[in-house]
């Protein structure tokens, strides 16, 4: 009962505040950025630490300066206009290439015995973490809240639908060797209603502008839905392989940051892509 209390706190705590760093990004973004870098930093830190299990020793700080370094790219960017804002992103990319230089050169000093598992260790937080997060803060910074928002709505919808029918008619696992508690009728039924339910948004006033049709909204979640479903069990998987439970302990009941956004960190660039080729055919 304790658990399942503290949980429930911990839960609410996180949705509220990343919701309210979407709703007042607006009016002021600092809210957002350093949330958000605090998820990509200790993001970053619990993949790296996790996998030390394998054998892997990555490069923390140059990992962490990689992360950071493209997650700072979309404020930096909004803050400058026209030409000036070319040269930010022109130095984020001469950045991050230098470091990545830097991080392979080093790679002969450690003495490690599996230096492409170190550099590939390094290099995966800033894919697999920070992009999404960074893709988060382009969408916002164009005005793009209701879209966000949506596509949270819709992973949180669909990981709450996918427990409850799984856990009232599972029968056949989803991906066994992975995660055995997902089950096929789980991950078909949350589906079906999340794509079904998605229809809403449409009659919606504050997200009604986003999509032309409800059919786009279906689109919207299918795509969602399939890749938030992916983006978990490639968590499980790399826990797995990591012999962790969970991927940190940052969240009370609820593990580590990656944990929390593992069915995001797939579903954020699928979706922000359907959304834009959306917006190129309207």
């Amino acid at each position: 009962m304790k658990n399942l209390l503290i949980r429930t706190i911990t839960g609410l705590i996180f949705v509220v505040a990343v919701v309210a760093s979407f709703l007042f990004y607006e009016k002021s973004s600092v809210f957002f950025y350093l949330l958000f870098l605090f998820f990509t930093v200790m993001g970053t830190y619990e993949l790296v630490r996790m996998a030390r299990n394998t054998g892997l020793v990555g490069n923390l700080p140059l990992a962490l300066l990689l992360s950071v370094t493209l997650f700072s790219v979309p404020p930096v960017l909004f803050l400058f206009h026209g030409a000036f804002a070319l040269y930010v992103l022109l130095t984020a990319t001469v950045l991050l290439l230098l470091i990545g230089l830097v991080l392979m050169t080093t790679e002969l000093f450690r003495g490690h015995a599996n230096p492409i598992g170190n550099v590939s260790l390094s290099l995966l937080p800033m894919l697999w973490v920070a992009v999404p997060f960074s893709i988060i803060g382009l969408l916002l910074g164009y005005q793009q809240v209701a879209v966000v928002l949506a596509i949270f709505i819709i992973i949180w919808l669909g990981d709450t639908l996918a427990y409850c029918s799984g856990r009232l008619f599972g029968k056949h696992k989803l991906f066994e060797r992975v995660s055995p508690k997902k089950t096929i009728e789980g991950f078909l039924i949350s589906l079906c209603f999340t794509v079904g339910l998605s229809t809403i948004f449409y009659w919606i006033p504050f997200f009604h502008e986003v999509f032309p049709s409800p059919w786009c909204w279906m689109g919207f979640s299918f795509v969602i839905a399939v890749f938030a479903t992916a983006g978990d069990l490639v968590e499980s998987l790399f826990k797995r392989s990591c012999s962790v439970k969970d991927s940190g302990s940052i969240l009370p009941g609820h593990g580590g940051v990656l944990d929390r956004f593992d069915s995001a960190f797939l579903a954020i660039p699928i979706a922000s892509i359907y959304w834009f080729i959306c917006e190129l055919v309207k």
